[in-house]
């Protein structure tokens, strides 16, 4: 698809189609990534912090790989402290 480059204040700007928007799920306001490699513009959408832990984590349990690493005695141990 051909575009065309706009000014924007002292940048420059490219409108993005609806449909292109829609489908990889920009809306007004939503941050992005903006990169330039091998003289092509990439715009993607961040990756979330904690993005994926939900199904790990499901993942983990599934596979029974979700046990303790520490004793639960420590918790005791910091409540007695308090």
């Amino acid at each position: 698809m051909l575009a065309k480059v706009s000014q924007v204040g002292t940048s420059l700007g490219v409108i993005i189609p609806r449909y292109i928007a829609a489908e990889g799920g920009f809306t007004k306001g939503a941050p992005v990534n903006i990169e330039f490699t091998d003289n092509r513009i990439i715009i993607s959408k961040p990756k979330m912090k904690r993005e994926g832990w939900e199904e790990a984590f499901a993942k983990y349990a599934q596979e029974g790989a979700d046990e303790m690493l520490l004793p639960d005695h420590l918790d005791q141990e910091a409540m007695d402290l308090i």
